[in-house]
This record gives structure tokens, C-alpha cells and sequence, in this order.
């Protein structure tokens, strides 16, 4: 992995996300990109007037606009600490700012990324939204690379956990997480899979742990019982410096586990970094 993108609202800074996204881009010697979105989005707006008795069109942009000026020195300023955060973990770092709608240019940033981290707070719609925000919901359903859900506050990763069903969006998130993040090889390493009573074993089960064995050197798997979201989110709650992986995101029936209730509620509640994979 070399191309990493990084969501930054700018207008609400969070140097604890810098310094998630400093710290997989140390571990991968990747360049690091923070994209700094901006909710009002540079265009011209036509306003009708009158002089003269004559209709005429006055072009609005967005220079004109009161808090224009305040809210520039606010995106230069937050550019800047970007770039000291960077420096200071010896991150090759550049800057990248908004020039259309933010839901479209984090889409077309993603087209050519190996990999986004996105904040679980990120939301144009004011800080007393809940979470995830609608915004995120879109991001994480259309997003085309995959992407990192960046925790609130970060300690470090002594452990990941891959969340199994035995469906193909869990597969692939598995191999996708492995292809970009190998450095992670010597992690512990735990398979969860949640199966409801009277259910059979996986019947790829030796495959799975082949295919983990390849990556891994210290894995181990742990199966639990009963409903797969609230077992899930039973069995992450108390975890701490734990990386969690996991299938796609509201794009139909891909995944019992990752249901956007479930994901819903894993972005809400716990201060874990949680990567998602679309196939």
C-alpha cells in the first residue's frame, strides 16, 4: 500500500485521527493525503435585481459570503497542523482541498486510493448529530476503496479481530485487510464467528484457516453463539488497542454481521478503528 486518503471536515479538526492515519502510514510507508472538506462548496450563485427598472443577474460567489475570510485562515490553520503532525512522525504528507460537493469528491478521491480513513464523527450537519451521520452512512455504502474508521482516541494495535459468517463480503474484507496492511503479520490475530443454535459448522472452515495461516503467524479462532449482532458487539465492547475487520456496508445482503444496525452500533459505542471492504 502507498496511497492513503485522509477526511478531514475542515472546519473541525481532529488531531487524533492525524495521528491514526500518521500511524498506518508510518507502518506502511505509505504518502499520506488529507483531504480537507468544506460543507459550502465554492461555486456562483445568480441573484436576481433591479436597476433602473431593468432586471439584471449578479453573480454571488463564495468570497462574498460574511464568515468567507474567518473561515479560510480556520483551513490554513488546520492545513498547517496537518502538515506539523506529519512532519513530527515522518510522514510524507500533502494536502488536497474541496473544489465540489463533499459526498462526490471523497467518491472520486476513493476511486484511486488504496485506502480511506474517515472519523466516525464525520457529519456536515452540525456537531450534535448522532453516529453515524447520515453523511457517513452514504460514504460508507458508495465508497470505492477500502476504507478505516478512525477511532475517537488511539493507543495502538496489539490485536485484530476479523468478524466471520462464511459470507463472500467477509472473505474479501479478510483478503483486502491482509494485501494492505501485511507489516500486521505477527499481530494476534482472532477469527469471531457468531452461529445460531442448531446451525452447522462452516463447511470452508479448513479454507479459512489455510488462507489465515499464509498471513498470519498468531491466529487463533473463537466461535460464539446467538444472534450475530448483539454477540459481536457483546464480545467487542470491552476490547481495547483491538483493529476490527469486517465486510461491506448496505450493499444488500452481503454479511449477517455487518447489517448497517450492527455497523451502526460498533461506530456508535466503541473507540475502535474498524475497516471495511466492499467486494
Amino acid at each position: 500500500m502507498k496511497n492513503i486518503r485522509l477526511v478531514i471536515d475542515a472546519g473541525h479538526l481532529n488531531t487524533d485521527h492525524i495521528q491514526f492515519a500518521c500511524y498506518i502510514a508510518s507502518l506502511t510507508q505509505s504518502r499520506l493525503t488529507a483531504i480537507f472538506m468544506q460543507n459550502a462548496p465554492y461555486r456562483q450563485i445568480p441573484e436576481m435585481k433591479i436597476a433602473f427598472g431593468a432586471p439584471f443577474t449578479e453573480t454571488i460567489t463564495l468570497k462574498d459570503l460574511p464568515d468567507f475570510k474567518e473561515s479560510q485562515q480556520l483551513l490554513q490553520e488546520n492545513q498547517a497542523t496537518f502538515r506539523a503532525i506529519c512532519e513530527r512522525q515522518g510522514v510524507h504528507a500533502s494536502v488536497h482541498e474541496n473544489p465540489c460537493e463533499p459526498l462526490e469528491q471523497i467518491l472520486a478521491e476513493s476511486r484511486f486510493a488504496d485506502l480511506m480513513i474517515v472519523g466516525s464523527d464525520l457529519s456536515f450537519e452540525g456537531s450534535d448529530e448522532k453516529k453515524p451521520s447520515p453523511f457517513l452512512q452514504d460514504v460508507l455504502c458508495a465508497i470505492e476503496c477500502p476504507v478505516i474508521i478512525a477511532p475517537a482516541t488511539f493507543e495502538g494495535v496489539e490485536q485484530i479481530v476479523f468478524a466471520y459468517d462464511g459470507n463472500a463480503a467477509a472473505a474479501h474484507a479478510i483478503k483486502q485487510f491482509s494485501y494492505l496492511l501485511p507489516e500486521l503479520e505477527d499481530t494476534r490475530l482472532t477469527i469471531v464467528q457468531v452461529v445460531g443454535g442448531g446451525e452447522p459448522d462452516e463447511a470452508n472452515s479448513g479454507k479459512l484457516a489455510r488462507l489465515i495461516s499464509s498471513h498470519y503467524s498468531n491466529a487463533h479462532f473463537e466461535k460464539l453463539h446467538g444472534r450475530p449482532g448483539p454477540e459481536l458487539y457483546a464480545y467487542l465492547m470491552n476490547k481495547k488497542k483491538t483493529l476490527v475487520v469486517m465486510g461491506s456496508y448496505g450493499r444488500g445482503a452481503f454479511s449477517n454481521l455487518l447489517t448497517p444496525s450492527t455497523a451502526d452500533a460498533l461506530i456508535r459505542s466503541l473507540n475502535l478503528p474498524l475497516f471495511i471492504a466492499h467486494p
